[in-house]
């Protein structure tokens, strides 16, 4: 049971990194008295749909690989290599790292945004080192310390309430499928396909420290992996879609005094309402503890990718390391707008395809339905035609 908890507060803190501060802000800023139909439909795309995709991905073991090469060798090399971009150093990281940046800013407004990220490069380079223990040091300490920083704002800010909340005419059908977009934007399912290694070599781990190793292969030791992947990610939703409200609802509650404020600086521009004057201590710490976390985990993916894919073992995983911190570290200091700029596109046209291959290879595992292909390149298809008539 401890591992379970241990391991699904480790899957929340990867998982809540820049992003997920900025978007549920945001929509609770602007749904006012529709806040509560918003967070519904804000957690079906960042909560359900990332769980979604872990259960589809625990059926394969959590091997990333094998799930996206179901739509053939090439294209899986290469829609792996295209979300292996957006996940690691030419997206997410460098944007955890400009989000941590953003928050130190406030009080170090004249501290470069390059020596900023050199110093937190070099952090993350030795916390990753030994790649088998960042699940344990996220679970067991980092991860608790991001959930109370988390969830002691959330408190403060709604029960030391200085506003109300705004009216906005806004349908509930509206106001839901505003929550889904926004939530759509976290780009959750793209870290849980690539998270799920990790989270199975952590219990494998746990599991042959136990003594209770058995056939890696035997279907009983899979299905009880599975099981406990599942649970894991059931307790990291729980606490994800717990965030989110609260943020959501904080947001929404104070939304006038931040209403000319950009969303990635929300959290800062809250700060003083809600945490008084010397407030921003805290919400800054806490915006660079899940900034940190996310990278410290994405560096860890990219790192392993780049060793045993790109230079098939030709190099060992700290030279890796090395190169992902550091490419990591030059694309930081393009700034937050640049890089979003760069990636968003490319998450809009290959996020429905991810969806759909979740749910086919699903579907394959559960009953033997084996289409995948077609129902994949038609939805890829599908959403660059709306993309080029959309432009």
């Amino acid at each position: 049971m401890y591992k379970t908890l241990s391991t699904g507060v480790a899957m929340f803190a990867m998982l809540f990194g820049a992003g997920n501060v900025a978007f549920p802000l945001a929509l609770g800023r602007e749904s006012g008295n529709t806040v509560g139909w918003s967070i519904i439909g804000f957690c079906i795309t960042a909560v359900l749909v990332p769980l979604f995709g872990l259960v589809s991905i625990m059926l394969y073991n959590g091997d990333y690989r094998v799930f996206l090469g179901r739509i053939g060798s090439i294209p899986g090399l290469i829609l792996t290599g295209i979300c292996m971009i957006l996940v690691g150093p030419f997206g997410a990281i460098p944007r955890c790292i400009n989000m941590a940046y953003a928050a130190t800013k406030w009080y170090f407004p004249t501290f470069p945004l390059l020596y900023f990220s050199i110093t937190i490069a070099h952090v993350i380079f030795f916390s990753a080192l030994k790649q088998g223990n960042v699940v344990d040091l996220i679970g067991k300490f980092l991860g608790p310390l991001k959930l109370f920083l988390l969830f002691g704002i959330i408190t403060i800010g709604l029960f030391w309430m200085h506003g109300t909340l705004s009216i906005v005419n806004v349908s509930i059908p509206n106001a839901i499928i505003k929550g889904a977009i926004e939530g759509y934007g976290t780009m959750d399912l793209l870290g849980t396909i690539f998270f799920a290694g990790l989270i199975v070599q952590s219990l494998k781990k746990n599991t042959k420290s136990n003594g209770k190793e058995s056939d890696s292969n035997s279907e009983e030791e899979y299905k009880n992996l599975a099981i406990r992947g599942l649970r894991a990610g059931i307790v990291g939703a729980i606490l994800l879609g717990s965030v989110y409200a609260g943020f959501c609802l904080v947001a929404a509650i104070h939304g006038p005094n931040i209403e000319n404020t950009d969303k990635y600086e929300l959290l800062n521009s809250l700060a003083p309402y809600i945490l008084g004057k010397h407030g921003g201590v805290l919400t800054n710490f806490t915006i660079g503890v899940s900034c940190f976390v996310t990278a410290l985990a994405l560096t860890v993916v990219f790192s392993e990718y780049l060793q045993k894919t790109v230079f098939k073992g030709s190099i060992n995983y700290t030279i890796a390391l090395l190169i992902t911190v550091i490419t990591s570290c030059l694309m930081s200091n393009l700034g937050f707008n640049k890089i979003m700029s760069l990636i968003s596109p490319i998450i809009a046209a290959c996020y429905p395809a991810l969806i759909v291959l979740s749910a086919m290879n699903m579907m394959h595992k559960l009953f033997q339905i084996h289409l995948v292909k077609l129902p994949v390149f038609l939805t890829l298809a599908g959403t660059l035609i709306t993309m080029y008539f959309q432009s």
